[in-house]
């Protein structure tokens, strides 16, 4: 009876295995390749602060962003929820489809080539359509980066809000200015 049981929870930790979680759950920072060349500040580990998404094990994902008007108007951090989404991956592990959709707006579907993979970095292509993504051709470097923090050690700045309960556009910070964004940083005690 024991070694029955033994192998029952074998095999139902195979099958857990088999069915996957998506190998990159967690918080990351996602930039172009050229964004992370010309604006580290905005698009490494630290680009977190300003962006991130949150990808669930199941695949579901949350796209979040800092309101940068409301750090510049009231020094306030709040993130909205900006996009939100599921992404399958392929059987092969090399490669995924995401469906999601900005809030506010229709529903799109992207595709995802995944290169190689250190624990904290992740290197990808971004394609548009399956066409692009099936002969890997024109698509877009990105380099996602590991967040160095966790969910609930930045769940209370998030607000309930989504980029739809904006009155003006809401977006985070932009190239011209990482000043600003340094000194959310220096405030959040992540820089000095």
């Amino acid at each position: 009876m024991r070694f029955a049981l033994v192998v029952v929870a074998s095999l139902v930790s195979h099958c857990a295995a088999l069915a996957g979680d998506h190998p990159y759950a967690g918080l990351w920072s996602e930039a172009g390749a050229d964004d992370l060349k010309g604006n580290p500040e905005l698009s490494g580990p630290q680009g977190c602060y300003n962006r991130f998404t949150e990808q669930f094990p199941d695949g579901r994902f949350r796209y979040y962003l800092v309101d940068h008007a409301k750090w510049l108007g009231e020094r306030k951090v709040e993130y909205l929820l900006a996009q939100e989404g599921q992404c399958t991956m392929n059987v092969d592990g090399r490669g995924e489809k995401c469906v999601g959709h900005v809030m506010g707006e229709k529903q799109s579907e992207w595709f995802i080539a995944y290169q190689d993979a250190a624990s904290d970095e992740v290197r990808a292509t971004y394609y548009e359509n399956v066409f692009f993504f099936e002969k890997r051709f024109g698509g877009e470097p990105i380099i996602r980066n590991k967040c160095p923090f966790d969910m609930p050690a930045i769940k209370h700045y998030i607000s309930g809000k989504t980029i739809a309960d904006c009155a003006t556009r809401c977006r985070a910070f932009g190239r011209s200015e990482s000043e600003e964004f340094k000194g959310m940083l220096k405030e959040l005690g992540v820089t000095k």
